[in-house]
């Protein structure tokens, strides 16, 4: 498979392993999903990617997640059944790692797209101010 370069802002189809799994003892997530990829660091391929779900924040967290404007949602060809990005927990991998996933719709591909510098920015500001707040779990793959 050819892979696309990691930068921020790319959206992958990546087996994310969420904190309360891992904590239970799994080692692989319950499902792939679209996740957006935050920091990428040249010199050794460490990836940092966000989760993206279909779940609206509980009540109390909603600091801790970012609505996708359906208009970007449709660009990156994700359904329109309404999705976050979950700034509460990270995962971190070397590119490309083995849990990228093809993406549904065309098997040729792991990335669906760019998420516009502006939203990346609101989605990069989020996730610091929630690393300020308290402990953001980085679940190491």
């Amino acid at each position: 498979m050819n892979y696309p370069d990691p930068v921020t802002g790319l959206v992958i189809r990546y087996n994310y392993l969420w904190d309360k799994e891992k904590r239970a003892g799994y080692v692989e997530g319950s499902k792939d999903r679209p996740c957006a990829i935050v920091m990428h660091a040249l010199r050794d391929g460490a990836t940092i990617v966000v989760p993206i779900t279909h779940s609206p924040p509980d009540p109390g967290e909603e600091d801790l997640s970012i609505e996708i404007p359906l208009s970007i949602g449709a660009s990156l060809g994700l359904d329109d059944a309404g999705s976050w990005v979950r700034v509460s927990e990270v995962n971190r991998f070397f590119w490309p790692g083995i849990h990228l996933r093809p993406l549904p719709q065309d098997p040729g591909r792991v990335h669906y797209g760019m998420i516009p510098r502006e939203f990346f920015l609101e989605i990069q500001d989020r996730l610091f101010a929630a690393m300020q707040k308290t402990r953001v779990p980085k679940t190491e793959r």
